[in-house]
């Protein structure tokens, strides 16, 4: 793929296939019978290279065998992740379609009028991971804590460049979040994805990302991008030298969960068999560790839960859109 770190992913990836696999037709929601009888599209809303196309073909590539068929990732990338989602929510719900997403997808609605109603127009099959996510910058950024980016914002307001997944992206409006708890505001710069944010990122042409551990192993050369702190309750075992948010005077927690969903009207039979292999796989000690190598850790669910977790976040990113003035497009 475009963005991933060939001497971090090589071995992680190298058992996955790619194809192309036409959209399903329209039907009636299948029964699980001999389900599935061809290929499965497991959609990622989101150019390649970030965390959602990593940990996706981490699990394709152990679904694939004990479902019986491929399970091919296919990115469409682009609106935020609108593009894809709404391929998913418009897809015959016969468990041929499926989507592996994350809090982006309570965010994109939250931030904007979309095709879908995140709730209502698909199933959520489970959770499989979460991560913190972390303050990164470019390497030559003036300031080197959260304190230090504080005040550089505040003496040069408007001047500070981030990168976001597009408007109303999980990116964007987590780190306007982060903008109003500090008191300071950023310019968002827009991509198709986290992993070309990251690139310009490296390069220089941009300021700051708020991103996961998952996302910067996933760009070559982005795990050594300067991390100014981790949005996470308390230091983290893997980066204990790395301080977190609060320590820096804000009071500012935030982390991302990725999971996969269908599109509304999946039969039962097919949704509790897919949350259970799913479920097996995130608890299986190699996938575990897969998962921690990349920074995630492994959050197996039950397909209400994940529902639930979407429905909190969905109210939770609609009030930080309309305190940071992000309209409705």
């Amino acid at each position: 793929m475009l963005y991933l770190s060939v001497n971090k992913y090589s071995l992680l990836l190298a058992a996955v296939c790619t194809a192309t696999l036409l959209v399903s037709s329209p039907a009636r929601a299948a029964d699980a019978g001999d389900w599935p009888t061809r290929p499965i599209r497991l959609i990622v809303p989101f150019a390649p290279g970030g965390a959602n196309d990593v940990i996706s073909r981490l699990l394709a590539n152990k679904l694939g065998p004990v479902l019986g068929q491929q399970v091919i990732v296919d990115n469409r990338g682009g609106g935020g992740g609108v593009i894809g989602a709404n391929l998913v929510a418009t897809a015959s719900p016969d468990g041929n379609t499926l989507m592996f997403n994350s809090y982006s997808l309570a965010t994109g609605a939250a931030a904007r009028k979309t095709p879908y109603d995140p709730v209502k127009d698909f199933a959520a099959i489970g959770r499989v991971a979460f991560a913190p996510l972390a303050i990164v910058t470019r390497t030559n950024f003036p300031a080197r804590s959260v304190k230090e980016l504080v005040a550089y914002a505040k003496a040069n307001p408007g001047k500070i460049s981030y990168g976001a997944a597009g408007p109303g992206s999980s990116q964007h409006l987590v780190t306007e979040l982060f903008g109003l708890t500090a008191g300071i505001k950023m310019e968002a710069i827009h991509y198709k994805g986290t992993g070309p944010s990251l690139i310009d990122l490296i390069a220089g042409r941009i300021d700051l990302g708020i991103t996961t551990p998952t996302s910067l192993s996933g760009v070559g050369g982005a795990d050594k991008l300067p991390k100014l702190a981790f949005a996470s309750a308390q230091r983290l075992a893997s980066a204990p030298d790395v301080p977190t948010v609060r320590e820096g005077g804000i009071d500012f927690v935030a982390e991302v969960w990725w999971g996969v969903f269908a599109p509304r009207g999946i039969s039962n039979n097919i949704r509790t068999r897919l949350n259970a292999e799913i479920n097996k796989i995130v608890a299986e000690p190699t996938f575990v560790n897969l998962l921690g190598a990349i920074g995630a850790t492994p959050s197996p669910s039950t397909p209400q839960e994940m529902q639930d977790i979407l429905v909190k976040d969905v109210q939770r990113w609609t009030a930080t859109a309309e305190k940071a003035g992000v309209r409705q497009q």
